[in-house]
C-alpha cells in the first residue's frame, strides 16, 4: 500500500486540468498510429524497453500509447507521471527503489519492476498538464545526458503538437463539442487491432426525423436547432455508462459504442430504455414544447470486424427502421439492409438506364369498349431490364425515383418514348390514343404542362392523341398546384384519367371539382367482382356516380369472362386486363390489332 507521504500531489488548478483533458477527447480512445510512432521513437532514442504517453485522469493514469507494457492503465496513486504534473522540468527517477516516493509502489515491487523513470509533461498553451511522455527501464540508470533530455522534451512537444492538430483538424462537433463522425470512424477503425474475440455494439440515435429537423431550423432558426442538439446531447450523456464516449455524427444524430455486448439484453437494453425515455420528452424552447420523432438502432460488430463506415451505416439503417416502424429501438436487420442497398443500386443504375438503348422500354396494354369489344386505346407501361439484375418491376423502381430528383427526367423519358411511338403509329394509320402515367411530383411542378406542350410540338403529336393517368393520391397533395396543372393540360386538349380510383383518402364528392374526363377503378375491386358482393356494391355505386358527373369509367384488372360480363351489364364503359391482353411490345401490339384484337367469342370457345 502506498503511504500518504508517497501519494502524488494534487495540482493547484486540478479542476481546470481535468476539464481540459475531457475537452481534448483523448481518454479511452483506440490506438492511433501517430502516437505509437512517437512512443517507438522514444524507446529507440533513449534505449529503454518501455515508453508511454500517459494521461492522468481523476483517479487513474490511462495510456494513449504504450510500448513494452501490457496494462492499459493504472491507479493514479501509483502513477509516477502524476508527480510530474506541476513541474516544468523533467521528472527523472534514477532508481525507484532508492526513492522514498516510489520504493513501496506496486509498480516497483511487483512484476513490472520499474527502476528507472524519466517523464516530460504534456502541457497545453495555458499551462495545464494533461499527462506525460515517459520512458521506463527495469534497471537503474544514471541521470539523462543533455542530449537525452533535449530528445525527451522534443518528443513532448511533438506529442502536444499532434494532440492540438488532432483537435484542430475537425474531430469535434462545433455545436456540442462532442467527438464528431470523423472521430467515430477513426476510433472504430482503431479497434480493428484489438483481439477478434472482443465485442462491441454500435448505437445510433436519431433525435428527430430529417424533415422535422429541417422544419425546426426553418421555422425557429438555427439557434433553436443548436439548442435542441445541445439538450439532446446532455440527455443522452446522462444515460450512458461511465466512460462511454458520445459522438455527434450528423445533424440531430448521435452515436456511441458499448463494449462487451453481444446480445440485446442486460445493460444494452437498460441503456437504450433510459435514452428513449430521456429524448422522447418534449424539448422546451422559449416556453414552447417541441416534440420530435426518434429512432434508435444498434448493430453488433461481427467476426469480420467491419470498418467504421460500414458499422455506422448499419446502425443508422437500424435507427431509420426504428423511426419508420415507430419502435423504441431496432437491431440491425441484414435482410432489410440488403433491400435498402438494392434500392440504392437501382437508383444509381436508373440514370444510366435512361441513357442506354436496351434497358428501358414501353409495353402497351390494350383498352376495349365493353359494349362493342372494340379496342379504343392503350396504356403505356414502363419496363426496365437491368443488365445484371434482370427485369425490375415498376412497382419497385418508380416509387424510388419519386423520392429523388430522378422522377422528372424519368417522366420525360417515358413521355418522349410514347410520343415517338404514337407519331409512328399515326403515320401507319393506327389512330388510337395512348395513356401515360404521371407522378404526383410531376403535377407539383409549376411548368409541367408547359414542358408537355413543348414535347408535343417537338414530336409532331396532337394533344388529343394522348391522355394522362394520375393517381387519386396525387390529386390530394398540393390541391391548388395540381388543379392548375390539370386545367392547363385540359386546355391543351389532353384528356385526364384518375387512376386507381377508390384507393385514396378523398371523398367521392371531390369528383365534382376534378378537371378530369374519366375514372379508372382499381383492379383490387375488379378481380373478385363476380363473387364478392361488397366489391359489386362499391363498383356499381362508383359507375353510377361517375356517370352522373359526366365521367367515363374504366375498369382495370379484368381477368375473367364473368368480370367482363358483369362490368358490361352494369354500364362500365371500358375495360383493361389480362383477359383482353397482357402488355405488349409495339410490334406485338400491332400484330394483336391485325389479328382482330379482342374477341370474346374466341375466348369462351
Amino acid at each position: 500500500m502506498t503511504s500518504a507521504s508517497a501519494l502524488p500531489p494534487i495540482p493547484a488548478r486540478e479542476d481546470d486540468r481535468l476539464a481540459a483533458l475531457q475537452r481534448y477527447e483523448l481518454l479511452d480512445t483506440p490506438a492511433e498510429p501517430a502516437f505509437d510512432q512517437i512512443t517507438r521513437l522514444a524507446a529507440k532514442l533513449l534505449k529503454v524497453p518501455v515508453a508511454l504517453i500517459s494521461l492522468v485522469d481523476r483517479d487513474r493514469q490511462w495510456f494513449k500509447s504504450r510500448i513494452g507494457l501490457p496494462m492499459p492503465e493504472t491507479s493514479r496513486d501509483h502513477a509516477f507521471c502524476a508527480h510530474a504534473l506541476e513541474s516544468d522540468a523533467l521528472l527523472v527517477v534514477a532508481d525507484a527503489r532508492q526513492d522514498e516516493r516510489f520504493a513501496n509502489n506496486p509498480l516497483v515491487t511487483g512484476d513490472t519492476n520499474f527502476r528507472f523513470y524519466a517523464g516530460a509533461p504534456l502541457r497545453t498553451a495555458d499551462g495545464l498538464a494533461l499527462g506525460t511522455i515517459c520512458v521506463i527501464d527495469d534497471q537503474p540508470r544514471a541521470a539523462l545526458t543533455p542530449e537525452e533530455e533535449e530528445a525527451l522534451r522534443d518528443l513532448s512537444a511533438m506529442t502536444m503538437a499532434h494532440i492540438e492538430a488532432r483537435r484542430a483538424v475537425g474531430y469535434l462537433h462545433p455545436v456540442t463539442s462532442l467527438s464528431n463522425r470523423f472521430r467515430f470512424l477513426a476510433d472504430v477503425d482503431g479497434m480493428t487491432a484489438e483481439p477478434a474475440d472482443s465485442t462491441e455494439t454500435a448505437v445510433v440515435i436519431d433525435t428527430a426525423a430529417s424533415q422535422q429537423y429541417a422544419e425546426l431550423t426553418r421555422v425557429l432558426g438555427q439557434t433553436c436547432a443548436d439548442a435542441f442538439e445541445v439538450d439532446c446531447a446532455r440527455r443522452i450523456l446522462a444515460c450512458l455508462p461511465e466512460r462511454t464516449r458520445l459522438y455527434h455524427v450528423s445533424p440531430a444524430r448521435f452515436a456511441f459504442i458499448l463494449e462487451g455486448h453481444d446480445a440485446p439484453d442486460g445493460e444494452l437494453v437498460s441503456t437504450l430504455g433510459r435514452i428513449g425515455s430521456a429524448i422522447r420528452s418534449p424539448f422546451q424552447y422559449q416556453g414552447v414544447p417541441i416534440a420530435t420523432s426518434t429512432g434508435i438502432g444498434f448493430v453488433h460488430r461481427s467476426d469480420s470486424r467491419p470498418g467504421g463506415v460500414e458499422l455506422l451505416r448499419a446502425a443508422t439503417s437500424a435507427a431509420h427502421q426504428s423511426l419508420e416502424e415507430q419502435k423504441p429501438w431496432c437491431a440491425y436487420d441484414e435482410e432489410q439492409d440488403r433491400a435498402a442497398h438494392r434500392a440504392f443500386l437501382l437508383l444509381r443504375s436508373l440514370t444510366e438506364a435512361m441513357g442506354a438503348q436496351d434497358q428501358l422500354h414501353i409495353a402497351y396494354q390494350p383498352k376495349v369498349d365493353l359494349r362493342t369489344d372494340r379496342c379504343i386505346g392503350a396504356e403505356a407501361l414502363l419496363r426496365w431490364t437491368h443488365p445484371e439484375l434482370g427485369p425490375i418491376s415498376p412497382a419497385e423502381f418508380v416509387p424510388l425515383a419519386e423520392r429523388t430528383a430522378l422522377v422528372r427526367p424519368l417522366t420525360e423519358w417515358v413521355i418522349a418514348a410514347v410520343l415517338g411511338q404514337v407519331a409512328h403509329w399515326r403515320r401507319r394509320g393506327i389512330a388510337l390514343p395512348v395513356s401515360i402515367n404521371i407522378s404526383m411530383l410531376d403535377l407539383g411542378t409549376g411548368d409541367f404542362a408547359d414542358r408537355v406542350a413543348a414535347m408535343l410540338d417537338r414530336h409532331g403529336v396532337r394533344a388529343d392523341w394522348i391522355d394522362f393517368e394520375v393517381t387519386e393520391s396525387a390529386l390530394m397533395t398540393d390541391r391548388a398546384e395540381v388543379d392548375r396543372q390539370l386545367r392547363r393540360l385540359r386546355h391543351l386538349g389532353i384528356a385526364v384519367e384518375i387512376d386507381d380510383f377508390g384507393t385514396g383518402q378523398s371523398a367521392l364528392s371531390y369528383l365534382k371539382d376534378i378537371p378530369a374526363t374519366a375514372v379508372k377503378i382499381d383492379q383490387r375491386f375488379i378481380r373478385s367482382i363476380a363473387v364478392e358482393r361488397s366489391d359489386q356494391i362499391m363498383v356499381r355505386s362508383t359507375i353510377e356516380l361517375a356517370h352522373d358527373l359526366g365521367y367515363l369509367v374504366i375498369a382495370e384488372g379484368v381477368e375473367t369472362d364473368e368480370a367482363y360480363d358483369w362490368l358490361r351489364l352494369h354500364g362500365c364503359d371500358f375495360g383493361q386486363g389480362y383477359l383482353i391482353s397482357r402488355p405488349l411490345a409495339p410490334t406485338a401490339f400491332e400484330d394483336w390489332l391485325a389479328a382482330g384484337a379482342f374477341r370474346p367469342a374466341a375466348i369462351s370457345a
